[in-house]
């Protein structure tokens, strides 16, 4: 029938964005890697003349680091292709790695970063995964919030077997019709012409899937 033939061709799309995605990421990480590496052998050979310089491809290049393994873990994601690894773990060092992950663009914007974490708070999860899901949440509540704003970060235990985290911002809000679509990959709100806050529209929709794994759920809540 029509129905079963578009729904056909719909599923070959999907599939085919997949693979494209997939095959993106890894050709744009392999140029990555040689440029990591020349940065170092420059540093090791005491190349301190390009050092400002140096610095600057290091930044830019660790952002696109970040970008491409966000691209990578998305597609790894739909294609079903990420394994948690999950132990018993710590929560107060999984959050401080994660504003570690964070801190380049929260001291570049000046944030003041409250953390109010719960004392003795442990968990079985895979702690790499977690402490991007909160990293990730903290760059977001960054990009979206002006210089000097303040950012919360703060973990509870909900009860016996559930931890809540929550990242709060005194930045510009979420526009109501918005919210609905906030985790979606690539749905990204209304943007300047200089496209100032950055970002793919990636990083939301993979806390999404990643808090999804574990069992767990996700909520944006903003006045607007």
């Amino acid at each position: 029938s029509e129905r079963e033939r578009l729904l056909d061709e719909l599923r070959d799309a999907s599939r085919a964005k997949d693979e494209f995605l997939a095959m993106l990421g890894h050709e744009l990480r392999n140029p990555l890697s040689p440029i990591v590496m020349a940065l170092q052998l420059m540093r090791m050979r005491g190349d301190t003349g390009t050092a400002r310089e140096q610095g600057i491809i290091q930044r830019q290049v660790e952002h696109l680091v970040r970008l491409v393994d966000d691209l990578l873990d998305i597609s790894g994601i739909t294609r079903g292709k990420i394994q948690l690894k999950r132990r018993p773990s710590d929560v107060q060092p999984l959050l401080a790695k994660a504003v570690e992950q964070a801190s380049e663009l929260l001291e570049q914007r000046n944030h003041e970063l409250r953390i109010d974490v719960q004392p003795g708070l442990r968990c079985v999860c895979d702690p790499v995964r977690v402490a991007q899901v909160v990293a990730n949440l903290l760059t977001n509540a960054a990009r979206y919030t002006d210089p000097g704003g303040r950012i919360e970060l703060s973990c509870q235990a909900q009860d016996e077997a559930r931890l809540s985290i929550r990242v709060r911002d005194n930045g510009r809000g979420i526009a109501p019709e918005m919210l609905p679509r906030i985790f979606e990959l690539f749905y990204q709100g209304p943007r300047g012409i200089d496209r100032a806050e950055g970002g793919l529209g990636i990083g939301l929709a993979l806390v999404h899937s990643l808090v999804g794994l574990h069992g767990g759920t996700v909520e944006v809540h903003s006045e607007g």
